[in-house]
C-alpha cells in the first residue's frame, strides 16, 4: 500500500515576488480608510503638521533612498515611494509608532480631527497618485504580516488603532 506524501515548500521565486507586488498593491488601495474630505485645512495646521511629522521623519532612513522628510503636503511620503522594499514598509510602520508616541503629536491629531485626512501623493508632472488616512494607515500596519513589522510595533500599532477609532 503506498501513502501518497505532501511536502509543503516555499514559493518559488517568481510567484514570491507576484505575491510580494499583489500585497503591496493591496496596501496601496486600501490603506485609504475612512477620508474626511467635507473640510478643509489652514495652511497654518498644514505647516505645523508637516514640522511635526518630519521632526521624528528626519531621523528614520531607508537605505538608498533616504529618510521620510514630508516637505509638502501634496506628498505624503508613503513607503511606497520609498522603494516600497520590506525594509521601507518595516521603517515606515516604525515611524507611525515613534511620530503618535512623539510629545503631543496624538493629542494633536485628535484634537484637530486630523487622523481621517486625506494624505496624498501628486506626482511632480501634478497626476494624482494614492491616497491614504492615519487611521488607514495605522489599521493596515497594525494588522498585516507580510512586511516582517516587528511584533512590539504591531502591538503599539493596534493600540494606536483603537484609540484613533474611538477619536472624533
Amino acid at each position: 500500500m503506498n501513502l501518497l506524501s505532501i511536502e509543503r515548500t516555499a514559493l518559488p521565486r517568481p510567484r514570491r515576488a507576484v505575491f510580494v507586488l499583489l500585497a503591496v498593491g493591496a496596501l496601496i488601495v486600501g490603506c485609504g480608510g475612512a477620508t474626511d474630505n467635507t473640510r478643509t485645512i489652514s495652511d497654518q495646521l498644514k505647516a505645523d503638521l508637516l514640522s511635526r511629522w518630519s521632526a521624528v521623519a528626519d531621523g528614520v532612513t531607508v537605505q538608498s533612498f533616504g529618510n521620510f522628510h514630508w516637505g509638502n503636503f501634496d506628498q505624503f511620503p508613503h513607503p511606497t515611494f520609498k522603494g516600497g522594499s520590506a525594509e521601507a514598509y518595516q521603517a515606515f510602520a516604525g515611524l507611525l509608532v515613534a511620530f503618535y508616541e512623539h510629545g503631543d503629536n496624538f493629542d494633536f491629531l485628535t484634537n484637530n480631527r486630523l487622523f481621517r485626512i486625506s494624505l496624498h501623493y501628486v506626482t511632480a508632472s501634478g497626476q494624482p497618485g494614492s491616497e491614504w488616512t492615519f487611521e488607514g494607515l495605522t489599521s493596515q500596519f497594525a494588522n498585516n504580516d507580510w512586511a516582517s513589522i516587528p511584533a512590539e510595533t504591531v502591538q503599539k500599532l493596534q493600540a494606536f488603532e483603537a484609540r484613533i477609532r474611538m477619536a472624533p
